[in-house]
């Protein structure tokens, strides 16, 4: 029993590596993000794909029609999902931010908080937080928390009134989502 016990705990040596690779991913996807601050997001998402982990996005925001949807349905409703990724990014950080990382904590066995303040050109702060998630040898982002607020949860609570209304069909919320995003340009 007491063998078991250890084998499902971290070591220390192992979280301060997840720590250190999860601020390291925060660092890249920010200035990512910063680099990109001037041109369109659509350029951005190619880039931060890899920094995603968006089956786990895609899984929570669009709930039982994820579940639902056929391999190809999924595949587009991922690219969308990745280009309003890089949109949302690109919303909450400016070309000017810097970051500031305040501190990191294991979020269980695997995955890993950042938590951070965006420090603005006139020198106020935002608080983010980036729940990050071991994925190849890097980490990736699952979710993002601005002052207090869920992406994951604001998009989940905005797409389930969407897929409501469009009869569960993700391929029909992707259809949707495109067109926003093609509107924006």
């Amino acid at each position: 029993m007491w063998f078991a016990t250890l084998l499902g705990m971290a070591s220390p040596a192992t979280s301060a590596a997840n720590v250190n690779g999860a601020i390291a991913a925060v660092e890249k996807i920010h200035a990512l993000v910063v680099a990109a601050a001037n041109g369109p997001a659509s350029k951005l998402a190619p880039l931060l794909e890899r920094h995603l982990d968006l089956g786990e996005i895609a899984r929570k925001v669009a709930g039982k029609a994820w579940d639902g949807a056929g391999e190809s349905e999924r595949r587009k409703f991922l690219i969308v999902l990745r280009d309003v990724m890089a949109v949302e990014l690109d919303r909450r950080i400016r070309g000017d931010d810097r970051l500031r990382i305040n501190e990191a904590k294991p979020l269980g066995a695997r995955d890993v908080v950042v938590l951070t303040s965006q420090i603005r050109r006139d020198g106020s702060a935002r608080r983010i937080d980036w729940k990050m998630r071991p994925c190849g040898a890097s980490f990736c982002l699952f979710d993002l928390v601005g002052n207090g607020a869920s992406l994951t949860v604001a998009r989940r609570d905005d797409y389930a009134v969407r897929l409501k209304a469009l009869d569960g069909s993700l391929a029909a919320l992707t259809r949707s989502l495109r067109a926003e995003l093609d509107g924006r340009k």
